[in-house]
């Protein structure tokens, strides 16, 4: 939405309040490609093994190569990464968790809220945008049939 408010009028329809919904209840984090220890062909593998053939490797690929160019959009549109106190050059650094299926640490996250912290950036971004426009508490098919 924020990225075709840029050329018309957006509408967002929800059938609750616009804060809840299960990214709210996420907990976990990102897995994206941030570090120098890290490289998308690993994260394409791991993945890749870890879908035990259910994944289509052109898609992966494709997820895995566009993870940090869309971690830096929620960072530039607010989204608060949990980060190393110490990071190891003195600037910042995101502290990156490992989780079951990959053989590196690339797990972005927000403390142990990390779907409300998302949802909270995305919210934030939304109501600065003058031409988008959220429908609480309305069900998509009543605004077309009526």
């Amino acid at each position: 939405s924020l990225k075709v408010a840029a050329h018309g009028r957006v509408a967002i329809i929800t059938k609750k309040d616009r804060a809840e919904s299960n990214t709210n209840y996420a907990q976990g984090g990102i897995a994206s490609v941030t570090s120098a220890e890290d490289s998308f062909e690993l994260h394409v593998r791991d993945t890749l093994q870890a879908g035990a053939g259910l994944c289509r490797e052109p898609v992966v690929r494709t997820i895995v190569q566009d993870g940090p160019a869309r971690i830096h959009e929620l960072v530039e549109l607010g989204m608060k990464f949990t980060e190393r106190e110490q990071a190891a050059n003195g600037g910042r650094e995101f502290d990156l968790g490992r989780e079951g299926g990959h053989s590196k640490r690339r797990i972005l996250h927000a403390k142990d809220v990390t779907g409300r912290e998302i949802e909270r950036a995305l919210l934030d971004a939304i109501n600065r945008e003058p031409g988008i426009t959220i429908l609480e508490n309305h069900v998509a098919i009543d605004l077309i049939t009526t």
